[in-house]
């Protein structure tokens, strides 16, 4: 959701300065676009070998500011090209390279070539003429070499970057740090290697940094606690190493993180627990220990807690203080004491996932008082005693596990423990 939503302010960003035209938008006539600008976008068609999505057909005729050319937007005062945004839609594409004519485009400020899949070659050096871009969306297509460095510190207007999806190999450039006004990078699902560079450390306006599903690696940096602006911080899916740093707990902006899949270690710091504005956590999928912070589930907002997959200890906290939560998930750890009775305080928990524990004791009978649970996995652990009669109230719950542990008594006559799945779930050890 958080995502979705940058991405929708961003791309509808206004242009600065001036109205765009081009669509049909103004009462006064555009001025008919400047030669020079119409010959980088023809030779930006020539590059493009098969076109399904329709787009560049419309590209004919000698005034590209007139509305009829489709993702062409020209400034209304002077009839310069000023926006080009190219967007596909499912089952079409774009076969063929991004031609360096665009570089011809000088009053360009945005530029979106999205979702053609087809797209590839190289990100041509002439896009560093582009001084006055402040959106560049190449995401979604098969691009291929490096992150050009270089051309992206010439363009000192950039807030938006995305290159997210697709080919890019080789190191994150030490440069990026020298465009100190950019607010969003997302160079998600890349084979981008190495370290996050320390000249990331300059984009003091960072709101957005995904960087999930690459081959990254070393340490998530300390100075990632410096961006008082960040509400989106991923770097999922790498091989990040080291311990969670401390100093991410001072973003209080901070509305989604997620460092799953990683190969982090030690405790979670107990910082996190200050992030007010979180919504989103996953840690899931990565070495640490140690216990879950209590303060945790005391943060207004956060609807979605994944520690699964860890080597998390000791028992589960104390849920008095209750919390928002929707989705909890702390399966496959080594969590010990028993399940305690104050979970029935979160009481808008629709997913419950405890499975493959150490916890014991019996299955607290407030469990039944949470009526929004739709998922409840307590499977494969050594919880003992029956399944609590009043579980029989539980009618929302459409999924429930109990095997693997030393359950014993009568199964609770009402769906879904009268199914066979549920019979399945909860066999009787005596």
């Amino acid at each position: 959701m958080l995502r979705a939503l940058f991405l929708l302010l961003a791309t509808a960003a206004p242009l600065s300065g001036h109205a765009a035209a081009g669509t049909g938008s103004g009462d006064k006539p555009t001025p008919p676009c400047s030669p020079a600008d119409r010959a980088a976008l023809l030779g930006f068609k020539a590059g493009i070998t098969v076109d399904t999505t329709g787009i560049l057909a419309t590209w004919a005729g000698d005034d590209c500011c007139g509305g009829g050319w489709e993702g062409v937007a020209c400034a209304a005062a002077t009839g310069r090209v000023v926006s080009l945004r190219l967007q596909s839609q499912p089952g079409r594409y774009m076969n063929g390279t991004i031609s360096p004519s665009i570089g011809g485009l000088e009053f360009l400020e945005s530029l979106v070539v999205r979702d053609m899949g087809r797209i590839g070659g190289v990100i041509p050096d002439a896009l560093s003429r582009l001084v006055r871009l402040q959106q560049l969306y190449l995401e979604g297509n098969a691009l291929a070499g490096g992150v050009p460095g270089k051309v992206l510190s010439r363009m000192t207007s950039l807030r938006y970057l995305s290159l997210a999806g697709n080919r890019l190999e080789g190191r994150l450039p030490r440069e990026h740090g020298d465009v100190r006004g950019l607010q969003q990078i997302n160079l998600a699902g890349n084979r981008l290697t190495g370290g996050i560079p320390s000249s990331y450390g300059s984009l003091s306006s960072l709101e957005y940094l995904d960087m999930s599903s690459n081959l990254l690696s070393g340490v998530v940096p300390e100075f990632l606690g410096r961006f008082k602006n960040l509400a989106l911080l991923d770097l999922s899916n790498n091989s990040f190493s080291g311990e969670m740093p401390a100093s991410l707990g001072g973003l209080r902006h901070l509305a989604d993180l997620s460092l799953s899949h990683n190969k982090i270690a030690g405790r979670i710091p107990p910082q996190i627990g200050s992030l007010r504005s979180l919504s989103s956590l996953a840690l899931d999928d990565n070495l640490l220990v140690g216990p879950i912070p209590k303060s945790l589930f005391g943060l207004p907002k956060l609807w979605r807690l994944d520690l699964s997959k860890n080597k998390l200890t000791s028992a589960l906290p104390d849920f008095a203080g209750g919390g928002s939560l929707k989705w909890l998930d702390v399966s496959r750890n080594a969590i010990g004491g028993q399940i305690p009775s104050s979970i029935s305080k979160l009481g808008d928990l629709e997913r419950l996932d405890i499975s493959r524990n150490r916890v014991g004791g019996v299955i607290p009978a407030t469990m039944a008082a949470m009526a929004s649970l739709e998922w409840l996995d307590l499977s494969s652990n050594a919880i003992v005693g029956r399944i609590p009669d009043n579980f029989t109230g539980m009618t929302g719950v459409r999924h429930a596990s109990f095997r693997g542990n030393k359950l014993c008594g009568r199964i609770p006559q009402a769906p879904p423990f009268l199914t066979g799945l549920a019979i399945w779930f909860y066999r009787c050890s005596t």
